[in-house]
């Protein structure tokens, strides 16, 4: 009981300073915003997503973007977001990302390759060696 009226807790403070979070979110990601994406951080109820999380949603990369480069600086910013996120009692960050190799077919769809398609735990996203991406967003559950 008491663990649940902790969790009540956090997530009315996130609700109630959701625009907060939101706007330090894109500062902290400035340097990434400054190389040419457009950072964009949406609410569960902003967000066709909120069947699946209950959290907020960071997209960094859209498939209309130039792929971005997984380097040591870049890394360096999502771990900066992540220790705010922790700060807010997040403890589970998920990335959602497409690396390059990926096509648009006549038919309009994707065909990934293997392995290009990923959902995976924010520690071993940001533990990949150098590669691009066409499409990156952060989930962070509630």
């Amino acid at each position: 009981m008491k663990y649940l009226r902790r969790f009540n807790e956090s997530v009315d403070n996130i609700k109630s300073n959701i625009d907060e979070i939101k706007q330090t979110i894109k500062d902290i990601l400035l340097p990434i915003s400054d190389m040419g994406y457009e950072i964009s951080v949406i609410n569960d109820m902003d967000c066709f997503y909120s069947a699946k999380y209950t959290g907020i949603i960071i997209r960094v990369v859209a498939y209309t973007d130039p792929p971005l480069k997984m380097d040591d600086e870049v890394k360096d910013e999502f771990i900066r977001m992540k220790e705010y996120l922790e700060s807010l009692s997040i403890k589970s960050i998920e990335a959602l990302y497409v690396r390059t190799g990926t096509t648009y077919t006549d038919s309009g769809t994707y065909t990934t390759p293997r392995n290009r398609q990923m959902n995976v735990d924010f520690n071993e996203f940001i533990s990949m060696e150098d590669c691009e991406l066409q499409n990156l967003l952060f989930a962070a559950k509630i």
